[in-house]
C-alpha cells in the first residue's frame, strides 16, 4: 500500500524511513529537499491522493495543509496528523476536511533524536476523530514494538502541557542563560543537560506552537514561574 507524507522536514524524513520498511512512501514538500533512498517524491496532487496520508507539518500549519489537500481527497482515505498538540489541529481537520475521509490524530512521543536507537519500547498516542481502523492501526504499531495509548484530545493536551511543553520551556530557558555543564557535575544535572540538548534541535516554531496552541500550557507555565519566584524570594541573597 502507498502512504503519502505531506512535509519532509526532520520528522517527515524520520517517519518516511520507518514506514518504507512496510509501505511505498511518496512525499511532498514545497521546498526542494532531497529524498532518501527508497522514498519517492511527488506533486501535491499525487501525494494527496494516496489511500493513507500522513501530515508531518508544523502544528500551526495544519489548517493551511488541510485546505491544500482538500481538492484532491477521495472517499475512504485516512488522514493522519502527527502534531504534538491535539485539540485545535483535530478541530481544524474535522472542520475543513470532507466528511467522506477518515481522520485519526496521532502523537509519537519521540522524534529523530530520542528514537535514534530505535522505536521499540517508545510510546505513541492515538486520538480518533472519525476512524474505523483504530484497532487495526493499534495492532500494527504494537507489532512494531510501540506502546500505544488511545485517549481524547483534551486529556492528551493536559498531559503534554505538564510534560512536553514544560520541558521545552525549561530547555529553552536554560539555553538562553548560556549555562553549560562543566567537568564537575553530579549525574542528575549532567543527564538533564543532555536531554535539554536534544530538545534544542527542535525548531523555535515547535516551541511556540506547543505553548500557544495548547490551552493548558499557559497555566502550567505560570504555575512553575510563580513557584520559582517564591523559592527565590525565600532563599534570599547571599550576604
Amino acid at each position: 500500500m502507498d502512504i503519502g507524507i505531506i512535509g519532509y522536514g526532520r520528522f517527515g524524513q524520520f517517519a518516511a524511513k520507518r514506514l518504507q520498511e512496510d509501505f511505498r512512501v511518496v512525499v511532498y514538500d514545497p521546498r526542494r529537499v532531497r529524498c532518501s533512498k527508497g522514498v519517492h517524491r511527488g506533486t501535491l496532487e499525487e501525494v494527496a491522493t494516496r489511500p493513507v496520508l500522513l501530515l508531518c507539518v508544523p502544528i500551526s500549519a495544519i489548517s493551511v495543509s488541510c485546505l491544500q489537500i482538500k481538492p484532491y481527497l477521495t472517499p475512504g482515505q485516512l488522514i493522519i496528523d502527527t502534531c504534538s498538540v491535539k485539540e485545535k489541529p483535530l478541530q481544524e481537520m474535522a472542520r475543513l476536511l470532507p466528511k467522506f475521509v477518515e481522520i485519526l490524530g496521532t502523537h509519537p512521543l519521540f522524534g529523530p533524536d530520542s528514537a535514534r536507537n530505535g522505536i521499540r519500547g517508545l510510546t505513541i498516542v492515538l486520538c480518533p476523530v472519525r476512524c474505523r481502523r483504530v484497532s487495526k492501526i493499534k495492532s500494527w504499531l504494537e507489532r512494531k514494538g510501540l506502546k500505544v495509548f488511545v485517549t481524547t484530545p483534551a486529556k492528551h493536551d493536559l498531559e503534554m502541557a505538564k510534560t512536553q511543553a514544560l520541558f521545552h520551556f525549561l530547555a529553552r530557558g536554560m539555553a538562553e542563560t548560556g549555562i553549560r555543564v562543566g567537568r564537575l557535575s553530579t549525574p542528575g544535572p549532567a543527564k538533564l543537560f543532555d536531554d535539554f540538548r536534544d530538545v534544542r534541535n527542535d525548531s523555535l516554531q515547535l516551541f511556540q506552537d506547543l505553548h500557544r496552541l495548547n490551552r493548558y500550557a499557559p497555566a502550567v507555565r505560570k504555575q512553575l514561574i510563580a513557584c520559582l519566584t517564591r523559592l527565590d524570594a525565600e532563599l534570599g541573597d547571599v550576604n
